[in-house]
């Protein structure tokens, strides 16, 4: 019988939850890696203060996503070789406009167009986002090796049909600011071009957790067969040096000084080397030692 606290959650069969936490941990690393990226590319070649940040990560059908996006604006259409289909790159026109009166050399700061970008617009923006899709490949790099190129450049979303309605993507959000015009841009992949990789990541998490569990079992192991592992431990008097001829003249009933002083410790080897200091002693009618001193590790 289910507790009486537990509540129903409702699931939508349109929009089925594909995303794991694996999952969503890697494309967050590389989001973030990809906003600081292109940051530094817009800073550097526009020569005004920019900033991106990654604000996050949606599932979407791709109807939902396309219905908000603006007409007219900008959009890239992106192959992400080797991933297959197409993705979109959309940013807000009001940022696109400043950013190409900054690559012709204005300050940036005037009244924002609304209208689409003439062909001479276009060009401009496909070499920025070249250096742009430069840094999004080195952004993905721990999940997989993309290609990313411009396919081309589209003002209407209706024209930018990467998936049928109801396909489900992938969509990166992030503030982008520069000089005085900030928006929202958007990175749209489907899911199922980005599903192997989201297998693989979620397959190694699996595996990189299989091999830590192993490794500990086999601490354990190692410990307790070693703990019960027999070691030949000894006690002995400091060696006694002869000269050879008196060794060949020893015979039975001979006497060796071991010049030992009385207060002097003992050494006591376990396994041929020196563990520890001990003086003699006796417990009962046996003979034994009593342990003093743990001997100084030896240094390499």
């Amino acid at each position: 019988m289910p507790s009486p606290s537990a509540t129903p959650v409702a699931y939508d069969f349109r929009r089925p939850n594909k995303f794991t936490r694996e999952h969503v941990r890697a494309l967050q690393i590389a989001s973030e890696t990809f906003a600081r990226q292109f940051t530094t590319v817009l800073s550097t070649t526009l020569r005004t203060v920019s900033q991106v940040q990654a604000k996050g990560i949606h599932q979407l059908t791709y109807d939902e996503y396309i219905r908000d996006v603006p007409n007219p604006t900008y959009l890239a259409i992106l192959s992400l070789a080797p991933l297959a289909g197409a993705s979109i790159f959309h940013l807000p026109l009001p940022v696109v406009m400043t950013a190409v009166d900054r690559l012709l050399g204005g300050p940036g700061a005037g009244p924002a167009l609304h209208r689409p970008l003439t062909e001479i617009e276009q060009s401009l923006m496909r070499d920025l986002l070249g250096r742009v899709l430069r840094e999004l490949a080195y952004a993905f790099e721990s999940l997989t090796a993309l290609e990313p190129t411009v396919l081309h450049q589209e003002s209407n979303p209706q024209f930018a049909q990467i998936g049928s309605p109801s396909d489900m993507v992938i969509v990166f959000v992030y503030d982008l600011r520069i000089g005085g015009q900030a928006g929202e841009a958007t990175l749209c992949v489907p899911f199922a071009s980005l599903q192997p990789v989201l297998d693989e990541v979620a397959a190694n998490s699996l595996l990189a957790g299989r091999v830590e569990a192993d490794a500990e079992s086999v601490r354990e192991s190692l410990a307790g067969r070693m703990g019960a592992a027999p070691v030949t431990v000894s006690v002995s008097f400091p060696a006694v040096t002869l000269a050879l001829s008196e060794i060949v003249d020893l015979r039975p009933g001979d006497v060796l000084p071991l010049e030992h002083r009385v207060d002097a410790p003992l050494e006591v080897s376990v396994g041929g080397l020196p563990r520890f200091a001990a003086r003699p002693g006796r417990r009962g009618k046996r003979l034994a030692c009593v342990i003093t001193s743990v001997a100084a590790k030896e240094t390499a």
